[in-house]
């Protein structure tokens, strides 16, 4: 039954703040007997007063080493807090923070009060930091809490940006120094001094062991005064060492919450600082008392919130009405569930609330409000309805898709041509496809469970095989013959690879084997070749050397004897044109005008023929060429053209080692330039050369603002012969861009052009680098 001896919980705001606590509150006997449970342990343990009173400490704690601890800093102190573990009514386990304090009621009896909040996900946490180094680098520097290293001899080799804040030092100022430096001046809870070799630190390097929730006070340099730290420090073991080799320690500063806590022992010693807000209002909605948890949570001061209408100012929103709460709070004198709140700076938030309706000593009726801001929560359970709602239907979905892919892989495997087999750790088969079954001439069901290693002409070179696979994972292009049950062979080349189960084991062998019976006669056939390749190259030797001799005659030919007779047609027709000059009429003096202009064209073109035909068959000379070098050149060759059409050369960094022809590097840079000084517009001639490296040539570009040329056009300007315009309007052959072509594909590059119709032209040319 309740004690209902302790008056304490019947009357005042101390009552009301005992069963309106969002944390599981216990008031118990020295012997430890359970006198009273608030409505939150109720919901905690899930049971009911009645319950937990019957169960007693003995049920609801699990007696280890922690509880005879905090029992025996209970007795010492008068007050403890710590972690203990608890036990619900349906024997699940749970981790508590309990704060418990030792008192004297109003009737003289010595009690003791125990605040409990339960720290699972912290302590899930913490265990995940522990096993997540990877992401503690990041939040190191970014955490609020204070972090410190410290070597095997605890000397500070680290420390993260909070804990620089939080203990108002730099890191450079308390480098290399050790807990027993006085310079911190430590303190425990009851002011005394904090020897330095006890701090959680020292004593975790000492012990091997964790050292959790040690209160210290530390001088605080900025302000003069004391910051009071929650601390956790855990020592840290190199593989196979049983002596840390340094301690990390964390903490957080509770200044705030111990000046709060302070303030609430002069009030009640039951209660801690709470992280809710609790306020309290009249039945006007006056707020008549505004908590610390108050102004965190809303943003609104204490001096802002006194006086004025709670539910005004926080613009509540109500789910079933406000008169509906204050009907159920006269009847029952409490009311708990959901509000939205509005905070100061706009935001919606929605809250955890409980009312409890109390009668102050006037006789006024008051209520204590307790919140707790739960939109996370709220937005996670709503996430989590809408995946449970789904889940049914995506596990459908899945399993379809599994389906689906089996069938697929079946068919994939079914409809390959290359033999296919899976073999077990023991070497025998588990599985085979129809190709398998036609190589082998045995069917599916009469390979199952044999020898993988009796199929073939070797046997010992099969099993070394698949226990490769085993040893390594992987075998590729491993040769075998594969023995036909008719013993025809089938040579073949076998690639392996393990697979394993869902949870990552080794279970077998997949092998697929390749027939290379074609292949073996290409190389067979490729072997009678290469005996006769000496005799077929000593036959297209003669024929090019043939060949050669065959274009050093039509050279010959071209440069002697077809142009004695052009020599002759254009003397005579001139030797005409001078001895009968006053008998011809026009017509017939321009006739002979035209002939001797084709004649001489002709002679042109057979030059330059011939120039095209020299550079051919001409062996290339590779040495190291200067390109500025060969660029100065060109502008002496074209010096009368450059002067007279006032043109302008420049040309960026250039190779000056590149491997080339030089003679030809000369023939090819000239003939652009010339074609972009002859092709020039109305404004003067500007022609720009430039270059840069791309991997493994250099690509150059000669750049002009002449007339330009049609698009359409781009591909015929490399052909031979080829013109755009007539003799009258640009002399040439049209010979030179074919020229360039040659020359730059007998240096292993491409040449292309790109143009608009007066708009000037760029030519690209690659040459190996």
């Amino acid at each position: 039954m309740v004690d209902n001896s302790n008056s304490d919980l019947n009357r005042g705001v101390y009552g009301s703040i005992f069963k309106s606590s969002l944390d599981a509150m216990l008031i118990t006997k020295p012997d430890g007997s359970i006198l009273a449970a608030n409505p939150s342990a109720e919901k905690m343990f899930r049971m009911t007063q009645e319950e937990i009173i019957i169960a007693g400490k003995e049920r609801l704690l699990v007696q280890d080493e922690s509880l005879k601890s905090a029992l025996h800093q209970c007795v010492q102190n008068g007050r403890v807090k710590a972690e203990l573990t608890f036990q619900r009514k349906d024997g699940s386990l749970f981790h508590g923070e309990v704060t418990s304090t030792i008192f004297t009621d109003a009737d003289g009896m010595i009690k003791t009060s125990m605040s409990i909040r339960d720290i699972t996900p912290r302590k899930q946490n913490e265990k995940a930091l522990k096993e997540s180094k990877a992401r503690y680098k990041s939040l190191y520097e970014t955490m609020i809490q204070g972090v410190v290293y410290q070597d095997k001899k605890g000397r500070i080799v680290s420390m993260n940006p909070a804990a620089e804040k939080i203990m108002g030092y730099t890191f450079e100022q308390v480098k290399n120094r050790t807990s027993e430096d006085p310079i911190w001046q430590a303190i425990h809870e009851d002011y005394t001094p904090f020897p330095g070799d006890e701090h959680p630190s020292m004593v975790a390097l000492k012990t091997g062991k964790e050292v959790k929730n040690v209160i210290m006070g530390v001088k605080y340099p900025p302000r003069g005064g004391y910051t009071w730290l929650n601390i956790h420090a855990v020592p840290e073991f190199e593989n196979g060492q049983d002596k840390p080799y340094q301690v990390y320690t964390t903490f957080e500063d509770i200044t705030e919450h111990r000046k709060i806590e302070e303030e609430l022992k002069r009030h009640a010693a039951l209660l801690d600082v709470s992280y809710e807000a609790i306020f309290s209002w009249n039945f006007d909605s006056k707020i008549l008392s505004w908590n610390q948890g108050a102004e965190r949570l809303y943003g609104y001061s204490y001096h802002e919130a006194i006086g004025a209408r709670g539910h005004e100012l926080l613009k509540t929103e109500f789910t079933g009405g406000f008169q509906e709460i204050l009907k159920k709070l006269d009847q029952d004198q409490t009311w708990s569930g959901e509000l939205i709140h509005q905070m100061k700076n706009g935001k919606k938030i929605i809250v955890e609330s409980r009312l409890q309706l109390i009668t102050d000593i006037s006789g006024e009726k008051i209520v204590l409000e307790t919140n707790r801001d739960v939109t996370n929560r709220k937005k996670v359970e709503e996430k989590l309805k809408e995946a449970m709602n789904n889940l049914e239907e995506q596990v459908e979905e899945r399993t379809q898709e599994l389906i689906r892919a089996n069938d697929y892989n079946r068919n994939l495997i079914e409809t390959s041509l290359d033999p296919q087999v899976t073999i077990g750790p023991d070497g025998r088969i588990t599985d085979v496809n129809r190709a398998t079954e036609k190589v082998t001439g045995y069917s599916r069901v009469e390979l199952i469970g044999t020898d993988f290693a009796d199929y073939f002409t070797n046997p010992e070179d099969a099993k070394k095989g698949y226990q490769q696979v085993f040893q390594y994972g992987l075998v590729r292009d491993y040769p075998l013959e594969i023995k036909h049950k008719n013993n025809s062979l089938t040579p073949v080349l076998y690639n392996a690879s393990v697979y394993r189960d869902e949870h990552g084991e080794v279970v077998g062998v997949f092998a697929a084997a390749r027939d290379i019976t074609e292949r073996k006669n290409a190389e067979e056939e490729l072997r009678k070749y290469w005996e006769n390749l000496e005799e077929q190259v000593k036959l297209r030797t003669e024929e090019l050397a043939k060949s050669n001799a065959d274009l050093k005659q039509f050279a010959y030919v071209a440069s002697h004897d077809l142009r004695e007779p052009l020599r002759m047609i254009t003397n005579f027709l001139q030797l005409l044109e001078r001895r009968y000059k006053d008998k011809l009429d026009d017509d017939a003096r321009e006739f002979i005008n035209f002939a001797v202009d084709g004649a001489k064209r002709l002679d042109s073109m057979i030059i330059d023929l011939l120039e095209y035909s020299r550079i051919a068959n001409k062996d290339v000379m590779f040495t190291e060429v200067d390109l500025d070098k060969v660029l100065d050149k060109i502008k002496l060759n074209l010096n009368i053209a450059i002067n007279e059409n006032h043109a302008r050369i420049t040309h960026d960094n250039l190779p000056t080692t590149l491997r080339a022809d030089e003679n030809q590097m000369v023939l090819l840079f000239q003939n652009l330039i010339g074609n972009a000084i002859k092709y020039r517009s109305e404004n003067e001639p500007k022609i720009h050369v430039s270059c840069k490296k791309q991997r493994n040539f250099f690509q150059f570009a000669v750049r002009d603002n002449g007339i330009g040329i049609e698009p359409k056009h781009l591909e015929r300007i490399f052909t031979i012969f080829q013109r755009l315009h007539t003799h009258q309007e640009y002399e040439g052959s049209g010979i030179g861009l074919s020229i360039a072509q040659r020359i730059v594909h007998q240096h292993g590059g491409e040449i292309w052009a790109e143009s608009e119709l007066g708009n000037g032209t760029t030519f690209y040319f690659t040459l190996r680098s």
